[in-house]
């Protein structure tokens, strides 16, 4: 156990020096866009990557020349606790083009997550948790204007499972704000539904309202420790990643 307390301490340690601005996208457990109450296994880590659809982007900061770009991050997390989830985000920006038009620049922008449950699902009652992205810029320098803070918002979520027949369906509202106006059309109520099928419970089928568009999407846990992802919004904009996971103690699980 000491050695997730080491991990979990460098973790901090790393977030704190860095000015950070801005769900599986994000290294944290939820749906594709939207949080949820769900947390990943005591000692689980992650590290992945995911494509991002320029339809997933804020409207300012991943602009090139006026136009909106497709573009891509990469994250590491880990969950110290069974009611604590942390992740260190890296997403990729345009900084410039050579004379064919072709990328020779990039710059990254860089966002801490975290999320905590208060509340674990009962047998009568759903599952509670409050999370936020850019949590250190946030709760320490929110006067700091020059920070852009692109992905940052705060959330609330409650998810309750139900099982029949040996698949489970799973329930989830939130509601979120972002800090920025550019973003504000994600802001309010959000929701979604996910169900795993008895045959391959490691199959998790997903419906969800991220305040302005829906989006179907399925993701997949393989041979315990590759983890795969597809979307696609308003049923024209794709995007996907994948990760790899691991329990740092040991433990084995279905999902």
């Amino acid at each position: 156990m000491k050695h997730l307390y080491i991990i979990a301490a460098l973790m901090l340690l790393w977030w704190l020096p860095q000015t950070v601005q801005a769900q599986q996208y994000t290294g944290i457990s939820g749906l594709v866009h939207i949080p949820s109450a769900e947390m990943n296994h005591e000692g689980d880590a992650f590290i992945g990557a995911h494509f991002l659809n320029k339809a997933m982007t804020p409207d300012i900061g991943f602009l090139y020349q006026g136009e909106k770009y497709h573009t891509f991050d990469y994250y590491v997390s880990l969950t110290p606790f069974s009611w604590l989830e942390m992740s260190y985000v890296c997403t990729e920006r345009i900084y410039r083009k050579d004379a064919q038009g072709n990328i020779v620049n990039w710059s990254k922008d860089r966002y801490a997550s975290v999320k905590i449950r208060p509340l674990k699902e009962g047998k009568y009652h759903p599952a509670v948790a409050i999370g936020c992205n850019d949590v250190w810029t946030s709760a320490f320098f929110p006067d700091q204007h020059e920070v852009q803070l692109y992905f940052q918002n705060f959330y609330i979520a409650a998810t309750k499972h139900f099982e029949f027949k040996g698949n489970e369906l799973g329930l989830t509202l939130a509601y979120r704000h972002f800090y920025r106006d550019y973003n504000s059309k994600w802001n309010g109520i959000v929701g979604g539904i996910t169900f795993r099928p008895s045959f391959f419970p490691q199959w998790r089928l997903m419906a969800e309202y991220t305040g302005n568009d829906f989006i179907l999407g399925t993701d997949m846990l393989l041979w315990q420790h590759l983890r795969l992802q597809a979307s696609v919004k308003d049923f024209k904009h794709f995007y996907g990643g994948v990760c790899l996971q691991f329990n740092l103690l040991g433990d084995k699980y279905l999902y």
